[in-house]
C-alpha cells in the first residue's frame, strides 16, 4: 500500500532540490548567457521580406524552436545577431499577424563574460502593432547553453526579456511557451 504522505514528501523535496538547483543556475551580476545583438534584428524590422522569401511555420531549431499556427515569411540573411563582430548565417522569420520578427543560427556565439559557446540562438523582436501589445523593439531571446558554458552551472535554455532600449530585463533559466510561442522566466537572473 503506499502512504500519500511519504509521496508528497518526495515530490516536495524533489521540487525543493530542483528550485534550489534552479536557482544557483544564473549569476546576478548578470554575466551569464551569450551576447546578443537585438539591435542588428531590430534594424531589420522595417524592411520588408526578400522576393525569394519561403513559408514556414517553424522559427529555430532544437531546444529553442518555436511552431507557429500560422504561415511566416521565412528566408536566410547574414547579419551578426550575437554581437561577435562576426556575420552569421542567420534565419528570419516574419510573422506578419502578430508582427513579429524572429532570427535565430546555430553555431558559436560569444558569451557575455567573454568566453565562447555553442548552440541554438532565438531572438524574436515586437514591431509596432504587434497583437501582445508590446511596445516596438522589444522582445526576448534564448540560447540552449551547456553546463558551464556561458557561466551556467547547469545545461538548459536560458534567455532574458529586453526593452525597446535593447536592454535586458529579465534573464534567467527559460521555458518556451509551445501555445503561447512566448517564453517564461523560470528562473530570475536579475
Amino acid at each position: 500500500m503506499r502512504n500519500p504522505g511519504i509521496n508528497h514528501a518526495v515530490t516536495v523535496m524533489s521540487a525543493g532540490l530542483l528550485a534550489a538547483a534552479m536557482v544557483s543556475v544564473t549569476r546576478a551580476d548578470g554575466t551569464t548567457g551569450p551576447k546578443v545583438n537585438a539591435s542588428a534584428v531590430v534594424g531589420r524590422v522595417s524592411t520588408p521580406p526578400p522576393a525569394e522569401a519561403t513559408t514556414t511555420r517553424t522559427v529555430g531549431r532544437n531546444q529553442v524552436a518555436i511552431s507557429r499556427n500560422h504561415d511566416g515569411t521565412a528566408w536566410i540573411e547574414q547579419i551578426d545577431i550575437d554581437g561577435d563582430g562576426t556575420v552569421d548565417e542567420a534565419t528570419l522569420v516574419w510573422d506578419e499577424p502578430d508582427k513579429i520578427l524572429f532570427a535565430s543560427k546555430s553555431g558559436t556565439f560569444l558569451c557575455k563574460n567573454g568566453e565562447s559557446g555553442s548552440g541554438d540562438m532565438l531572438i524574436a523582436i515586437n514591431a509596432g502593432g504587434n497583437t501582445r501589445h508590446r511596445p516596438a523593439g522589444s522582445g526576448f531571446w534564448v540560447a540552449d547553453v551547456e553546463e558551464g558554458e556561458c557561466g551556467a552551472e547547469v545545461a538548459g535554455v536560458f534567455g532574458c526579456r529586453f526593452g525597446a532600449d535593447g536592454n535586458d530585463t529579465r534573464c534567467g533559466l527559460v521555458h518556451i511557451d509551445r501555445k503561447t510561442d512566448d517564453i517564461l522566466i523560470v528562473t530570475a537572473a536579475k
